[in-house]
């Protein structure tokens, strides 16, 4: 994978920390290109995976990122622990993730247990988007994020069809990639069940973080503001390139297929070059 790190980039530049499988970088990855970091950051998907500990951050301190996604380690939130240990036998990785969004990122979200010291948290769960499962996350971000409404548990006629991550075992590994919303085969189940944030979460705080540049606020930074149409425009032609082959090669940058999607001259005529 190929990442632009300078500040002319045509797409934004998202740091992954604390992700060894980095499952959300599926998701991440529709909004631009991701590096994730892990202490055994593992080659599962399209990201750029560097291992290393974030307490040694292996970045260039000129590098910008535009959004910073970091999950700090919840075990000591978690209800289980104080179950079976003590909670202060594990760290508080938040305010370290602080001072990399800080140093490193213009935008950032801090994820974790909802009774974790977060500042401010929008908490998300399965309900507010249609899912069969709980799982309550909550986020600190450096932008405002819209609170969906909560709703009753996911059923109907009283049935409650809902399943926790303690007993993901009930499910299939594809189920859980059904519900968490990626590809299952990426992913150890358990993983998938216990520790992935649910895609539709990841979806609902990113089209909050677009809108920081739609509305003009990161006036000095790069401006992702027509960033879907360019990636329409990739897509295209991505999608064109078999076309390009039946002409006998790509044609030239001004008379492109891109071209006429868009309405700009005329229907190309395969045969012209053969007169």
């Amino acid at each position: 994978m190929t990442v632009e790190f300078g500040k002319d980039r045509e797409e934004p530049l998202i740091l992954h920390c604390f992700a060894d499988y980095g499952v959300e970088s599926d998701a991440l990855r529709c909004y631009g290109n991701v590096v994730r970091v892990g202490i055994n950051a593992r080659d599962t998907n399209e990201s750029m995976a560097i291992k290393a500990n974030a307490y040694q951050f292996p970045i260039a301190d000129d590098v910008t990122f535009d959004l910073g996604v970091f999950h700090p380690v919840c075990k000591r939130w978690a209800s289980l622990t104080s179950l079976s240990g003590d909670p202060e036998d594990h760290p508080n990785q938040i305010p370290q993730a602080r001072e990399l969004a800080d140093k490193y990122c213009d935008h950032y979200i801090i994820e974790n247990k909802p009774e974790a010291p977060l500042n401010d948290p929008v908490v998300l769960n399965g309900r507010m988007f249609g899912l069969p499962i709980a799982y309550e996350r909550g986020f600190e971000t450096s932008f405002h994020v819209q609170q969906p409404p909560r709703h009753n548990r996911f059923g109907t006629d009283g049935e409650n069809v809902e399943t926790s991550p303690y007993f993901f075992s009930e499910r299939s590994r594809k189920w859980w990639g059904s519900v968490k919303g990626y590809r299952a085969a990426r992913y150890p189940k358990e993983h998938l069940a216990k520790n992935s944030i649910p895609a539709p979460y990841i979806h609902h705080i990113c089209r909050n973080w677009l809108q920081v540049y739609e509305s003009g606020e990161n006036a000095d930074r790069p401006d992702y503001s027509d960033y879907d149409t360019k990636m329409n425009n990739r897509r295209r032609r991505t999608s064109n390139q078999s076309i390009y082959e039946y002409l006998d090669g790509s044609p030239e940058p001004d008379n492109t297929l891109d071209s006429f999607v868009e309405g700009e001259g005329d229907t190309p005529d395969p045969e012209a070059e053969d007169d």
